[in-house]
């Protein structure tokens, strides 16, 4: 339970700011969390900041780039699509206390290049803010990559962040 609060804390306190433009496809680096049994790519110039295992950072200070990765022990959710609401709930609530706004603008299901299954949600946060999170669940292991960026920004931001997004694999 603690576990799971934790990844909903930090969600919910994920930020980004702005400034230059991504870098090209090719030019990836790569993350593993052995201790999470996750990979994902980001763009070369970027640093990852993993004060702990459960919270991984990946930001562009000069582009205003942030992507966070947030994992967690999860034995509360049956399935993925329990995952994300439960989210979504909570982030709505929790945005609406401080005055903010939480919409959801797009939700599809994701399948991650090794087969595991998500959903992808593109919503509007607080005032002027964009964010992209895929939640996956796999083996009691609930996993949320969160790319987040003003709406100003998010034109340019975006396409490093689809391939952050479309890069995450799990290993089961």
């Amino acid at each position: 339970m603690k576990r799971a609060w934790l990844l909903v804390a930090a969600i919910a306190v994920a930020t980004a700011a702005h400034g230059q433009a991504p870098k090209a496809a090719g030019d990836m680096r790569q993350y593993t969390s052995k201790t999470w049994r996750w990979t994902i790519s980001y763009p070369a110039g970027w640093t990852v900041e993993n004060p702990e295992p459960d919270l991984v950072r990946i930001r562009s200070t000069a582009q205003g780039g942030l992507c966070s990765v947030v994992s967690g022990a999860v034995d509360r959710f049956n399935t993925v699509d329990d995952l994300t609401e439960f989210m979504l709930d909570h982030d709505e609530r929790y945005l609406k206390e401080k005055g903010h706004k939480f919409a959801v603008l797009a939700r599809k299901k994701i399948t991650l290049p090794n087969g595991v299954v998500g959903n992808d949600v593109l919503a509007e946060v607080g005032s002027g803010g964009r964010s992209r999170r895929v939640n996956v669940l796999v083996d009691g292991r609930g996993l949320i990559v969160d790319c987040e960026a003003h709406a100003k920004d998010w034109p340019r931001l975006e396409p490093a962040y689809h391939r952050v997004i479309t890069s995450f694999t799990v290993m089961k």
